[in-house]
């Protein structure tokens, strides 16, 4: 009998850590697009993408015409990025680079903190990732002042993002 308790034991540790990485999956899943879109250029994954489109988070194939310029952030340890302000040219079509670097998170773009706090759907989003991943997103926003945030940590990680 003695010989069955540390068997038990594991058996019973085992099923507790498979129930509580299966309840964290399920906190972190997908609903199936919720009426969201793709990034421009960029197709859901799991979907083959339509003449013209890129799959999500590549980059454009030969002959197909590349973002005219680009930006990186960076999720990095403490669940932040690694700058507050992102600066673009507006009215110009841009490849935001998001590098996980720590954790599991995502990246997207907002017309303004309101529309991301009022639940307006964003102009751009990348999915989650466990890092190290790295995702990209292409916009064309007027000048002004736009809003970001981790999708998964709306409130922990946000940032201004200034096309000019």
């Amino acid at each position: 009998m003695r010989s069955l308790i540390p068997v038990r034991g594991r058996l019973f540790a085992s099923l507790v850590a498979l129930s509580v990485a299966i309840l964290l999956a399920a906190g972190c899943s997908d609903d199936g697009g919720g009426g969201k879109t793709p990034a421009t250029g960029q197709t859901p994954a799991g979907q083959t993408p339509a003449a013209g489109q890129t799959p999500a988070g590549q980059t454009p194939a030969a002959g197909q015409t590349p973002a005219a310029a680009t930006a990186e952030i960076k999720m990095v340890p403490g669940t932040a990025f690694d700058k507050s302000e992102l600066r673009i040219p507006a009215d110009t079509v841009v490849e935001i680079t998001a590098d996980n670097t720590d954790g599991f998170h995502s990246f997207a773009v907002f017309e303004s903190q309101g529309a991301a706090e009022g639940g307006e759907d964003p102009i751009a989003e990348t999915e989650a990732c466990s890092a190290p991943c790295t995702n990209t997103v292409e916009v064309t926003l007027a000048a002004g002042e736009h809003f970001f945030r981790c999708q998964v940590h709306p409130t922990q990680m946000t940032g201004t993002l200034t096309a000019e």
